[in-house]
């Protein structure tokens, strides 16, 4: 688990990411915020519509920012990180964020096993690997559900930004509408 993609990378204008001060290497980080300055660039949304994690993660400034914004949606094309507002977020529960709580609870369960196969002849699946992250130590959605949350993660892409990003899928699990309001 323990990985060099645990650093935080360059900025986009050549200036190292801001290490964390000792109070801020507590705080939760939100693996799923808008695009905004000195965010940190977590990963490209690939053709499959899946996260592909950039190596190293960058700080975006307000060139990138601007330039995203102007092809509308950024937060459809890439991911991005910055630090957990936690009840400032309508996304927040609480306890935690809402958006890993219902992807989790609505993962479908495991197959039933074939009653018919013998679970002794059965060959065993290795686990797979964590994605490469660069937050997962500080991860808001790692702290809540640890791998389980990894293992979904590369599939979350928030399409519109703000609330509206999780609209669906939150009616889906609750049959409620979430509250309206801006993440982060």
């Amino acid at each position: 688990m323990g990985s060099p993609d645990d650093s935080p990378g360059t900025a986009a204008q050549g200036r190292p990411a801001r290490a964390a001060s000792r109070s801020q290497s507590q705080a939760k980080s939100c693996p799923s915020a808008l695009c905004r300055e000195d965010a940190l660039l977590l990963g490209v949304v690939a053709p499959d519509g899946t996260v592909a994690y950039v190596q190293p993660p960058t700080r975006v400034g307000a060139e990138f920012v601007r330039q995203a914004q102007a092809l509308g949606h950024p937060e459809r094309r890439f991911r991005f990180s910055s630090t957990c507002v936690e009840a400032a977020c309508p996304q927040w529960t609480g306890t935690g964020c809402g958006v890993i709580d219902v992807v989790i609870g609505s993962r479908p369960a495991e197959p039933p096993a074939d009653p018919l196969a013998d679970p002794a002849v059965r060959p065993a699946v290795p686990p797979r690997p964590l994605p490469a992250c660069a937050i997962r130590h500080t991860c808001r959605w790692f702290a809540q559900h640890g791998g389980a949350a990894c293992a979904v993660c590369p599939g979350i892409v928030a399409d519109t930004g703000g609330t509206a990003t999780y609209r669906s899928v939150q009616m889906t699990s609750s049959g409620t509408d979430p509250p309206v309001g801006d993440q982060n």
